[in-house]
């Protein structure tokens, strides 16, 4: 059936449906462990990550931010109704496009650059995010031409072996290059919770295979495979669990030409 003709600026373009205008951006999910999964359900899944939201006792987590096409620090907010520390794995905008909604901000130091003035070449904006990755708009009239990642200063720089404390869990922080120059993962032992973003996700890569740096990623894959993994919690395609992982990471291996 075919919709009424859709608007680029002022001028309808017939044979295109417009796309509705939303008033909930967010969809949440609860996983085990205490952990929320937020996602932006009118992007792409491909174009835009999942943020994972940790709770504990005296604080609570954001593991990434998604785009920030809307501001994501509200309505975590409302459903934590704690001080929340969001972390920042990699400094791409599809994973901390949000970072800068949130009082309390943590990253790598080497990623820091990236994140205080995202350009779009270090954001990598324009390779993936486009009109045609969502499904409706968050306002009227908004296109993806317009987005541009927000810069933020960390107010926490985080090393490897680093621990963030939460009251009554914790997680270490693992130093994981490969995709960016300071990306990291989350290790939390107790429930065997991995939380890697960009650096390994069941699913497509498109283009944003091969990595940047094949025999950084190599390395950082096989940190990873080591570990007694529960669950992954990744940057796109939700969580899978450890045996998966390790059949997903000897596949990627094997096609970088390393031996898993």
């Amino acid at each position: 059936m075919n919709g009424p003709p859709s608007m680029i600026g002022n001028t309808p373009v017939a044979g295109q449906v417009e796309k509705p205008v939303v008033e909930f951006w967010f969809a949440i999910q609860p996983q085990g462990d205490d952990i929320i999964r937020f996602g932006e359900i009118y992007a792409d899944p491909y174009a835009v990550g999942d943020m994972w939201l940790v709770r504990g006792l005296e604080r609570d987590l954001v593991v990434d931010t998604g785009s920030g096409i809307v501001p994501p620090a509200p309505i975590v907010a409302a459903v934590s109704g704690k001080p929340v520390l969001a972390v920042a794995l990699n400094c791409y905008y599809d994973h901390a496009g949000g970072w800068y909604s949130f009082a309390e901000r943590a990253c790598h130091p080497l990623d820091g650059p990236a994140l205080i003035d995202p350009t779009e070449e270090t954001s990598l904006v324009s390779k993936y995010l486009t009109d045609e990755a969502l499904s409706a708009l968050p306002r009227a009239g908004y296109s993806t031409a317009d987005y541009r990642m927000v810069g933020a200063e960390p107010t926490r720089l985080l090393e490897d072996g680093d621990v963030i404390d939460l009251g009554d869990r914790f997680l270490e922080v693992l130093h994981m290059p490969g995709r960016s120059p300071g990306g990291i993962a989350l290790w939390e032992a107790e429930t065997g919770s991995l939380f890697t973003s960009d650096m390994l996700y069941d699913g497509e890569h498109g283009l944003a295979w091969p990595p940047d740096d094949p025999q950084s990623y190599i390395a950082s894959l096989r940190r990873m495979r080591d570990l007694p993994v529960s669950y992954v919690y990744p940057g796109h395609y939700g969580r899978f669990d450890g045996v998966r992982m390790r059949a997903v990471i000897d596949e990627q291996v094997a096609k970088l030409g390393g031996a898993s």
